[in-house]
């Protein structure tokens, strides 16, 4: 009776460790909610909560990555045709050093206000929270907070805009 009594405490252990542990891999993927984020700079702050109610492109990029660079154009041109209240463009910079961070905003001609830099531990939060580990994504995500899209097209932007 003991040991049935053990391996049962033991089974029941590592289901929760398991079900702890795959909560965690699902953050910021399609379908599941995304994680919280409160993003400030001199002028303004934003967060994920504030937002609720919009559609939110959460975009990730750095001027050493040349795609997720080109993508934060291509988002920055996007957000500017549908600018609303139901939509709205959030474009996380992390580079290391701000100064070149504001040399690419003026340089691409990027939406100064949607524009936040971030780097150290805020970075590293933000890369751990929304998987980074291989490279920039961008999240589409929906007025109550679910990711719905990862790298978004813009067709796609505007059939979900649309709706």
């Amino acid at each position: 009776m003991k040991k049935t009594m053990t391996v049962i405490a033991l089974f029941a252990v590592l289901l929760i460790t398991v079900s702890a542990h795959s909560g965690r891999v699902y953050d910021a993927a399609e379908g599941f909610k995304a994680p919280a984020f409160t993003l400030s700079k001199s002028d303004s702050t934003v967060s994920l909560a504030d937002l609720k109610g919009r559609y939110v492109l959460l975009t990730f990029w750095a001027s050493s990555d040349a795609e997720s660079r080109v993508n934060a154009g291509n988002y920055n041109s996007f957000a500017n045709k549908a600018a609303g209240e139901q939509f709205c463009l959030v474009s996380v910079n992390m580079d290391r050093n701000e100064n070149l961070f504001n040399e690419i905003v003026r340089r691409d001609n990027l939406n100064a206000k949607t524009q936040f830099h971030v780097q150290g531990d805020e970075a590293s939060t933000l890369k751990e929270e929304y998987h980074l580990k291989n490279g920039f994504n961008s999240y589409l995500i929906d007025p109550t907070g679910k990711v719905i899209a990862t790298n978004p097209s813009e067709l796609t932007l505007t059939q979900v805009l649309r709706n």
